[in-house]
């Protein structure tokens, strides 16, 4: 039964209709959203400067800046792993490097929004994380079936953990909400 309007004579304030508020405290089963927030976030501003620097470097000679890199990194440019970065990098010209700086840069906005929800506790930021994490482990796997390092089996390892646990909690979470 409600009670007498207030000595105003106006209606309360009713609170927002937000279908998607953050909570006001993390539930202690939170705890991983901000570490996989910021490893979007990481992820995100990686891919920002490889695009910006494949887009603002279009006619440079990859193969000797990765030389160089390898120099003064005192790596051996000799080694196995940095050949094969050299034997790609002399493949990539202005066109390629264009078009791979423009899928870098929308990449780096796709993660950066995966971030930004996770990191607000948005159940729209859960969903779009399951949904491009799921769809880009298949590349994932076919890089596998090509050469397996144990980065890439890491990676794959770690992106199957997040989607599995975000959709354990997104599932908690849609039965906390259901009716009744």
């Amino acid at each position: 039964m409600p009670g007498p309007p207030p000595a105003s004579g106006r209606e309360p304030a009713r609170p927002s209709q937000d279908p998607d508020p953050p909570p006001a405290s993390a539930p202690r089963g939170d705890r991983l959203l901000p570490w996989i927030a910021a490893e979007r976030a990481f992820r995100a501003v990686l891919l920002a400067a490889v695009g910006a620097v494949l887009l603002t470097h279009l006619h440079e000679n990859w193969a000797s800046d990765v030389t160089d890199l390898a120099h003064e990194g005192g790596l051996n440019p000799k080694s196995n792993w940095i050949q094969r970065i050299l034997h790609d990098a002399t493949k990539l010209n202005a066109n390629k490097a264009f078009f791979f700086g423009i899928v870098a840069l929308g990449y780096a906005a796709l993660e950066g929004t995966e971030a930004y929800g996770l990191w607000n506790r948005r159940r729209w930021g859960e969903w779009l994380t399951v949904l491009a994490t799921s769809l880009l482990l298949i590349p994932e796997v076919w890089a596998l079936t090509k050469s397996a390092t144990l980065l890439k089996v890491g990676a794959l390892v770690v992106n199957v953990a997040i989607v599995a646990y975000l959709l354990v909690r997104l599932r908690a979470t849609s039965e906390d909400r259901a009716p009744g």
